[in-house]
């Protein structure tokens, strides 16, 4: 495949927005350095704390987004990589196993309570820290958070329980950060945990989330996760996007087809996407009727990835949809009031963008779609200084070429 010169110039354009605006932003103003932790938000205007609370979510985040940033070059980034991991082992870890998900500004926990979908980015955030400081610690922490999961959290029937204490509904959304989680320590699975949970995982998506007549994927479903309980009927763009994402990694890594994949890519585009505002649909029926007015950014960001993984795959130079899902992820971060922020939700009755604080989540999907894009660039066009060498992009990442 050959890059485009616009392509070449987003790569460009996205990394420097990572490693010079908004990694020096959030490292100088999103961090807790004295009582431990990352801040939830960041007023647009102050940069002031924006949120009254701390997540296990938001830390194990940033604890990748920082990764990332120090392998693009932003080399600050360990220390705060270091300082999560701290929380994470000193605030967050539980005596009887797992993470507690949610805590007060001053890191007391505020329950007991375990998330699935949490603890699979925890999983995730462990594996981007090995990855940078090869310390072995991470790598036996992130063993015993999956003996954890299999002998605590895992449901009866099909799947992992939505927590401790379990919630209905059931949704397909920890069981893809999942497999994002095990994906990522696949390079280093020396015992073959992660591929069994990749190989579950994907199991569990086929014969339960995809639904086959539409291509479309199913967000709630009930006890046993069947596809004909009435509230699986609420579809989100932006998880068809990063399904397309994760399974086209999990192609690659594994070398088992997903054939599935096209469906879903075609779904994706003939419903999930807003012809007014070029941007997608928050969600909408597994039919592709009744879109959602608003919309976040990440579903731009997990357009950004799905269209890197087709691009990849595919014979031609077709570039169009790429360049449609970095225009739509741009109008996001150019409608805040500085480079390094963002805008999390647009009106689409009134085609106009929210102004509220920013979320430091957010920071995960937009790394997470500069990371891919450069990372294709530079697997085709070797840049020395622009990113990682290819072998080292080779040894650890799944979605390198």
């Amino acid at each position: 495949m050959q890059m485009c010169s616009t392509l070449i110039k987003q790569a460009e354009k996205g990394r420097d927005w990572v490693v010079n605006c908004a990694a020096p932003i959030w490292f100088n103003n999103g961090i807790d350095w004295k009582q431990g932790g990352f801040y939830d938000a960041l007023e647009l205007t102050t940069l002031a704390n924006g949120a009254s609370r701390k997540r296990l979510r938001t830390a194990t985040r940033q604890i990748y987004v920082f990764s990332e940033a120090c392998r693009m070059g932003f080399h600050e980034g360990k220390a705060a990589v270091e300082h999560g991991l701290e929380f994470l082992y000193s605030k967050a870890q539980s005596p009887s196993g797992g993470y507690l998900s949610h805590f007060d500004l001053d890191c007391q926990p505020r329950s007991k309570d375990q998330d699935t979908y949490d603890l699979a980015f925890v999983l995730f955030s462990l594996a981007h820290s090995y990855r940078l400081l090869k310390r072995e610690r991470e790598r036996q922490e992130a063993l015993l958070l999956v003996e954890h999961l299999n002998t605590h959290l895992r449901h009866p029937i099909v799947g992992f329980l939505e927590g401790s204490p379990h919630q209905e509904p059931r949704r397909q959304n920890p069981h893809m950060h999942l497999l994002e989680a095990s994906l990522a320590w696949l390079p280093f699975d020396e015992t073959g945990s992660f591929r069994r949970l990749a190989d579950d995982l994907v199991s569990v998506f086929e014969r339960h989330f995809w639904d086959p007549a539409s291509g479309a994927i199913g967000e709630y479903f009930d006890d046993s996760l069947s596809r004909h309980w009435a509230a699986c009927k609420v579809v989100e763009p932006g998880h068809l996007f990063e399904w397309i994402w994760l399974l086209t990694q999990y192609q690659q890594a594994t070398g088992k087809p997903q054939s599935h994949l096209d469906q879903i890519y075609r779904f994706a585009h003939s419903s999930g996407k807003n012809i007014k505002t070029g941007l997608l649909f928050g969600e909408l029926g597994i039919e592709g009727n009744a879109p959602g007015a608003t919309v976040r950014l990440w579903p731009h960001a997990e357009w950004i990835r799905a269209e890197v993984s087709v691009l990849e795959s595919a014979s031609s130079n077709h570039t169009t949809m790429l360049e449609q899902a970095t225009t739509a992820l741009w109008r996001f971060l150019d409608a805040a009031p500085a480079p390094g922020l963002w805008v999390e939700r647009h009106d689409g009755s009134r085609d106009q963008f929210i102004l509220e604080p920013a979320p430091a989540t957010s920071l995960y999907h937009i790394v997470g779609a500069f990371s891919a894009l450069a990372d294709s660039v530079a697997a085709h066009i070797p840049k020395p200084g622009y990113h990682a060498a290819p072998q080292e992009i080779q040894a650890y990442d799944v979605h390198s070429r």
